[in-house]
């Protein structure tokens, strides 16, 4: 495997940004001996490699040996394109390895260049079944049957799901964190930019319908609906200390739960 980011011994570490880091080539992000980091993102599904001391996560582990978690992360980001089950049985696996996350970032991405969508987008012309987005459905079956995920369970209190477009597979996962996640005081739906003002309200409108209705392990959570993308992350930002989560999400319409 030719690109790698190895943090084998570095004791004061505190956050690792990966941002435009393998979004082309498959990268082995390897950590070792780290326990000041804090803040790590973005890790990739589709692109990233995650070993953690000896042991490299694959899609589908369920449980997760002792040495092979990092437990001081607080704020942690990931990128994962929903439309692909398997990417998104890694994201789970990515999670458990990480059981004091607080702040959860998770962004919709799609791996396809422009000629996959447009081939994709022929294929699709004259076909009734399915909605033409090419997802892969994973069935309410599989939420129900996954492990346990410390994090989730009980440290998150604040999640960010950014460039959202509220596809089943999406919303199959904000539910499962809702109906889990017993701290959570926050969640932030940051939609789509490249949605258009029409699909956009629609898809507002959509995630009031079910937001309100879906089960909750937690009492009095926040929940808010950006139209639009947060302000540009930049290094500085990600770099200013003094800012304990250097991915943030302000502002915003309110979505309220009765």
């Amino acid at each position: 495997m030719p690109y790698e980011v190895d943090v084998v011994a570095a004791p004061r570490l505190q956050r690792l940004i990966l941002q435009s880091i393998g979004t082309i080539h498959t990268t082995k992000v390897k950590i070792g001996h780290a326990p000041e980091l804090t803040v790590l993102g973005y890790l990739e599904t589709a692109n990233h490699v995650l070993q953690i001391g000896n042991t490299i996560i694959k899609a589908g582990v369920t449980k997760v040996a002792p040495n092979a978690v990092v437990p001081s992360v607080k704020v942690l980001a990931l990128k994962v394109d929903f439309g692909v089950a398997e990417e998104v049985k890694t994201l789970l696996s990515f999670l458990r390895c990480f059981p004091q996350v607080e702040t959860l970032h998770v962004m919709s991405s799609s791996n396809k260049n422009e000629e996959e969508e447009e081939e994709e987008e022929e294929e699709q012309d004259g076909k009734d079944a399915g909605d033409g987005s090419g997802e892969q459905l994973i069935s309410p079956k599989f939420w129900k049957e996954a492990g346990p995920i410390g994090c989730v369970e009980s440290q998150v209190k604040k999640v960010v799901l950014d460039k959202f477009t509220v596809g089943a597979n999406e919303l199959g996962f904000l539910k499962f964190v809702m109906a889990r996640a017993q701290v959570l005081k926050r969640v932030v739906l940051v939609l789509d930019p490249g949605m258009s003002p029409t699909a956009a309200k629609e898809a507002l409108s959509k995630l009031a319908s079910q937001v309100p209705s879906a089960k909750c392990a937690s009492e009095n959570v926040e929940f808010m609906g950006l139209p639009r993308p947060m302000a540009a992350w930049s290094y500085q930002i990600a770099s200013d200390l003094s800012l304990s989560d250097p991915f943030p999400a302000e502002g915003g319409i309110l979505v309220e739960r009765p």
